[in-house]
């Protein structure tokens, strides 16, 4: 498991190197067939991972952090030894790469392998021009969100979630569409910024824990154990919260921070929009989970329920709005995103086992849904060269199985039920309705606009008379082998999660009761301290029954000893 888990992310990132460093040895379609095959050998690597994953036997010992992998690989990095004082030497800080896998960890890298591959074979034909370059930076960004996901170390972690950003800037700036610059330059000075934020929160957390005594005070797992054997005082806990959360804000993206991502999907290529769509967007609502929510229940209880609640609303709300207002296919679809990932943040902050479940649920199913989304969009572009509504009508005369693929997408995205997009919005919605009924039920009109956009769109565009643009004048093909291999699978995919969901859910189980056992335990300990408080300060001080014969017999005691002495 050692090869397998290290080979997921060196494969991708050498090839890419090969790609970048010898560009003049590769033709065009050399270095298509390269990249797809670095990325199917990465995909069932990825697979045979996971196979050997689900046969390790259950942890049955208790756990002693909220995040602990269940299966890790550690190669020690260096040793420092804080100068120790005159009355305790000082324990040595220990700095690790840490990489490991649970449930959460592994359902997202799945994602990103098979998303990968997608990515490839729908650029196939679109990548004409600097191909190797192209797919060197597509196989760079799956090692850096591989990296992401198998970090267990908060320097790894960031360092890999920062290097995520290069790779698709380029994506955008180079091969993306008129506003290519803009749109590459406001994604990066964006989430940029934002990252420079959580990057202080992050610092001061570090140096907390090593002040306090952790010997690894950038493990996650020691981090999460230390907080919650010794939580950080209320004072503290909200700004580290507040920081922390800035950048994985910009990355969802939270309203109001989501101004870069309708520019950025609509001038990225397709299978750049379909990586940041599927993959770049969780690592907002993934760092999240993985860093806030454990870490700070004092501050997410009476901070993070009311605004990223609030706000996951008003996400969704506002994009289902915009998106219905769109006449770029791609754009609605972008702004579908805004509102899809509102659901996840509400589930996540619902902060209990059905909410935090349909978060996750929602990351993988949102992924699926709005990463066929935009490989569909992408194939009707290549063949009409617009994306307006107005220009398009009565599709399905033409490409009958685009249109049925591309209904059966827009209905798993909408949540119909027996398709994985119900399954997340229903146990989010569910999770946030025990936490704050008001936000889930503003929530759940994001399901009923969901449904008027998506549905409006197939019908403008693939139904009632037929309206095409020129196009040459060549007869316009319907979707060939090479674009149903990689739209196929998510399909079957959207339909397995949504029959058969429970699979994906005991996966991340452990993981998730395991943060919702920090609230329970958050929840006991401010009922004692309410308790307390509440009790009269005369009956606090008057000793209970057993206290007082306790006290009068141990008075006994000493004056029969002092008679005897």
């Amino acid at each position: 498991m050692n090869v397998l888990l290290l080979s997921m992310l060196f494969v991708p990132l050498v090839a890419a190197l090969v790609l970048m460093t010898g560009r003049g040895l590769f033709s065009q379609g050399g270095a298509r067939r390269f990249a797809l095959i670095a990325s199917v050998v990465t995909l069932l690597l990825s697979l045979a991972f996971a196979n050997e994953f689900l046969q390790l036997p259950a942890n049955t010992a208790p756990r002693t952090s909220p995040i602990q992998p269940q299966y890790s690989v550690a190669y020690h990095w260096f040793t420092f030894q804080k100068a120790a004082s005159d009355s305790a030497p000082s324990d040595p800080l220990q700095f690790e790469f840490l990489f490991g896998f649970d449930g959460i960890s592994l359902v997202l890298v799945l994602l990103t392998t098979v998303l990968t591959v997608s990515g490839v074979l729908i650029s196939w034909e679109s990548i004409r021009e600097r191909a190797a370059g192209f797919y060197a930076c597509l196989l760079l960004l799956e090692a850096g969100l591989i990296g992401v996901f198998s970090a267990f170390d908060l320097i790894l972690f960031y360092v890999f979630f920062e290097f995520t950003l290069v790779p698709l800037f380029f994506l955008i700036g180079i091969w993306g569409g008129p506003e290519r610059r803009y749109a590459a330059v406001k994604f990066f000075l964006y989430t940029f910024a934002g990252s420079m934020v959580t990057l202080v929160g992050l610092v001061a957390l570090v140096m907390m824990a090593s002040a306090a005594g952790v010997t690894h005070p950038t493990s996650f797992s020691a981090l999460a154990q230390w907080t919650v054997e010794h939580p950080l005082p209320q004072n503290v806990q909200i700004p580290l919260f507040l920081a922390i959360s800035v950048g994985f804000m910009v990355k969802v993206p939270v309203f109001p921070l989501h101004t870069w991502l309708p520019l950025a999907h609509t001038e990225a290529p397709t299978a750049g929009s379909v990586m940041l769509a599927g993959v770049l967007l969780k690592l907002g609502s993934y760092g999240m989970l993985r860093l806030c929510l454990p870490m700070f229940p004092y501050a997410c209880e009476t901070i993070g329920i009311p605004l990223m609640g609030s706000l996951a609303v008003a996400g969704i709300i506002y994009g289902s709005l915009c998106a219905l207002a769109q006449r770029d296919i791609k754009k609605l679809v972008a702004y579908s995103s805004v509102a899809h990932l509102g659901f996840c943040v509400l589930g996540l902050f619902a902060l209990n086992a059905a909410g935090i479940t349909g978060g996750v649920l929602q990351m993988l199913n949102h992924g699926l849904s709005t990463g066929a989304l935009f490989l569909l969009v992408g194939m009707v572009y290549d063949r009409y060269h617009t994306r307006q509504l107005d220009d398009l009508g009565g599709l399905a005369g033409r490409l009958p199985l685009l249109t049925a693929i591309m209904v059966f997408v827009a209905m798993a995205s909408i949540g119909l039920p027996g398709l994985n997009g119900f399954v997340g919005e229903v146990l989010a919605l569910g999770g946030m309705f025990r936490r704050n009924p008001l936000h889930a039920v503003l929530g759940t009109s994001g399901v009923v606009l969901g449904a008027w956009y998506l549905l409006t769109m197939v019908q403008q565009a693939f139904f009632g008379p037929l309206r095409e643009p020129h196009h040459g004048g060549e007869p316009v093909q319907d979707i060939n082998f090479r674009e149903f291999v990689a739209v196929a699978p998510i399909c079957a995919l959207c339909l397995w999660i949504g029959v058969m969901p429970q699979m994906v859910i005991d996966t991340i189980k452990p993981d998730v009761d395991a943060v919702v056992a920090v609230y329970e335990e958050y929840l006991t300990s401010s009922e004692r301290v309410a308790d307390a408080r509440s009790q009269p300060a005369a009956e606090r001080a008057k000793p209970t029954v057993t206290e007082s014969t306790k006290t009068t017999s141990t008075t006994l005691d000493h004056s029969r000893t002092l008679s005897e002495l």
